[in-house]
């Protein structure tokens, strides 16, 4: 039997990791995580970091929100996991909705090697961050338009994305890739209007479930500017704990962020020409998944 690769990606709210866990149990599987706002220790609550107990996830909680973490590292890491998998006769599954990740293992783009370019570097780190908006948007729009809220508003990932762009095509570097597997990359979906409502009910649960106290727990630690708290379940609370603006206001911004990159997330996944896209509001959708899964999971 070929190596085997599932891959559950999609927009945030739409049930891919309960999903994934219960393929994980069916075919004696282990989940490899690519969200990249799960990577940090002490992020929990804000990013619904609530996986099964009995069930392998990898590649969650790799660094403290004080540090940076590229989608080269991500590569690296998840490759070596997956090989290391396959070693033990497992299924890799990959789960989540950061599309540059999911990108990085299955259509490794030849940048993330790329050195830096010290004086593009001088030049772009003296503009704001409006403006290295808008060089992106008029190099690359397919690669702005696709940004989360978290890289849209990150002037460094920005810079690097920029310096990507202008890198001619003959020096980009061949990087990690995997070799002689089966695929099957399954993208959940649903309406806009769906998602949203489940975006909207997920935040306020988060609330409930004690996300203020976690970020003045980690407001003990860290400051604002760090890397980990760019991620809008934080940075959108911001102004609350500076005492700028409500609480309710805070978290419907926070929503709205969520909304957006929803958004993004389905234009990504959509370009991405997944093998198939499921509608969760569908009925029987799980059924649905069970069947084409277990097809594929049997084939020689």
């Amino acid at each position: 039997m070929s190596n085997k690769l599932l891959i559950i990606s999609g927009p945030t709210a739409t049930g891919k990791t309960a999903i994934a866990v219960a393929l994980a149990k069916k075919y004696g599987g282990e989940l490899i995580s690519a969200d990249s706002r799960q990577i940090y220790k002490g992020m929990d609550t804000g990013v619904g970091k609530d996986h099964p107990k009995n069930t392998p996830i990898h590649l969650i909680d790799l660094l403290t929100p004080n540090q940076s973490f590229s989608v080269a590292e991500f590569q690296r890491l998840a490759v070596a996991k997956i090989k290391e998998l396959w070693s033990q006769n497992k299924l890799p599954i990959i789960v989540g909705g950061s599309g540059q990740y999911i990108d990085a293992i299955i259509n490794p783009q030849n940048t993330f090697k790329i050195k830096q370019n010290k004086l593009l570097r001088l030049i772009l780190n003296r503009l704001t961050l409006k403006q290295l908006q808008l060089i992106l948007r008029l190099l690359d729009f397919q690669t702005f338009s696709a940004l989360n809220n978290s890289d849209l508003n990150n002037p460094r990932r920005l810079v690097r994305k920029i310096e990507i762009h202008l890198v001619p095509q003959k020096l980009k570097i061949r990087n990690l890739k995997l070799d002689n597997y089966n695929l099957l990359h399954l993208s959940l979906t649903a309406p806009l209007k769906s998602i949203y409502q489940k975006i909207d009910a997920r935040v306020d649960q988060r609330l409930k479930d004690g996300h203020l106290e976690e970020i003045k727990t980690l407001l003990k630690t860290y400051s604002w500017s760090t890397p980990g708290l760019q991620v809008s379940a934080y940075h959108e609370l911001q102004p609350y704990f500076q005492n700028l603006f409500s609480l309710e206001n805070c978290l419907q911004r926070w929503k709205f962020r969520e909304h957006r990159d929803a958004r993004h997330q389905k234009t990504w996944f959509n370009k991405s020409a997944p093998d198939y896209f499921i509608d969760i509001t569908k009925a029987k959708y799980k059924a649905k998944i069970e069947e084409i899964v277990d097809k594929w999971y049997n084939m020689a």
